[in-house]
């Protein structure tokens, strides 16, 4: 039978290694953590050409027959708007107007 002093370090010892999980979990994930910055650090902006390479990439798999034309389509619309130049001021441009027609008296 357990006696209570057994029972008290089955916990203890169970305790302990819980503990312990725990504490080598948080310092993997911190590993982990500055593995991955250091890994974004390295790596350049992705720039349009990226982008456009990679939708190159994906149509000659369309072409080859891998990809269907639908699948291509979902893909090139989920791409271009990565590929659009980004906003320098974050406003759109003034529109030009619009061409006078007629006489204005």
């Amino acid at each position: 039978m357990f006696s209570p002093e057994t029972s008290l370090r089955d916990l203890a010892g169970l305790a302990a290694i819980l503990i312990g999980g725990l504490l080598a979990l948080i310092v993997a994930l911190r590993a982990l953590q500055s593995w991955v910055r250091r890994a974004q650090q390295d790596q350049p902006e992705s720039g349009r050409g990226d982008w456009e390479n990679a939708l190159a990439g994906y149509k000659n798999l369309r072409d080859q027959g891998v990809l269907s034309e639908e699948e291509y389509r979902k893909i090139r619309t989920l791409v271009e708007p990565h590929m659009q130049k980004p906003d320098s001021g974050g406003t759109p441009p003034p529109a030009k107007p619009l061409p006078r027609t007629g006489n204005r008296d």
